[in-house]
């Protein structure tokens, strides 16, 4: 089993957690613990702080491992704290930065047309992920304006949202969802069987989840071994390859 894990941090968090990565060498040591190979990842700054700070923190400290690939976060190009879409979209071809993130609660703005009509148009153009951590009702709203954006949404529970989420998966392809807070027995099960493996992302949501939860959830799942592997890192490989930079 390879186990690519696409939605967990390193750095001092802004709110308590049980266990933390303080560097990506921490982070490395967790993963080894838990037998994940691989990572995208993102600094506790670029959530808890600010992106303009946490983006260059994350791709220095992953630039030198190459388990870990870095992502970076959006702010509203208005305030003057972020680039033009295709400035930023071309800064991260050459640094290679694969995907973007968006904390709209922690950062305080609003992911929606006003504000960023622009990059989100580039995005769903050149296919390159978004990992969104909001409710699933903003998440949706995003997705009726941009229908073929390719939007991983992240840390969604801890109980089950399937109410929220199924209309979602039915009406957009390109939505995803990571398997962090997908600890209801039979959920990915039921996923499957309904809608097959393609839209999970195995991501542990490190450090507000213990790492082994979600990989032992997927890997006691009652599942083809084809659907597994093709949540624990295919289905992410597919979404990073089909990016056009």
């Amino acid at each position: 089993m390879h186990f690519f894990d696409c939605n967990c941090s390193f750095g001092v968090p802004g709110i308590p957690v049980f266990r933390y990565a303080r560097s990506a060498q921490e982070l490395l040591e967790e993963m080894a613990y838990c037998g994940i190979e691989r990572a995208l990842v993102y600094h506790a700054s670029m959530r808890f702080g600010s992106p303009t700070i946490g983006n260059p923190q994350v791709l220095a400290e992953a630039r030198d491992h190459p388990a870990l690939q870095a992502t970076w976060a959006i702010l509203p190009p208005q305030t003057g704290e972020s680039p033009g879409p295709e400035e930023l979209v071309a800064t991260m071809k050459t640094q290679g930065v694969v995907a973007l993130r968006a904390f709209p609660n922690e950062q305080h703005y609003a992911l929606d047309r006003l504000t960023f009509g622009p990059l989100l148009e580039l995005l769903q153009e050149r296919r390159i992920p978004l990992f969104v951590k909001q409710d699933l009702l903003h998440i949706g709203q995003v997705l009726r304006d941009y229908p073929r954006l390719v939007l991983v949404a992240v840390n969604q529970g801890p109980h089950s949202l399937e109410r929220y989420l199924r209309p979602l998966v039915e009406a957009y392809a390109n939505l995803y969802v990571d398997t962090s807070y997908y600890m209801v027995d039979g959920l990915i099960e039921e996923f499957c069987e309904r809608h097959g493996p393609r839209r999970l992302l195995f991501g542990t949501a490190f450090p507000d989840n213990c790492s082994g939860a979600a990989l032992l959830r997927l890997a006691q799942a009652d599942i083809p071994e084809a659907d597994r592997q093709a949540i624990a890192g295919r289905n992410l490989e597919r979404i990073l390859q089909e990016a056009q930079w």
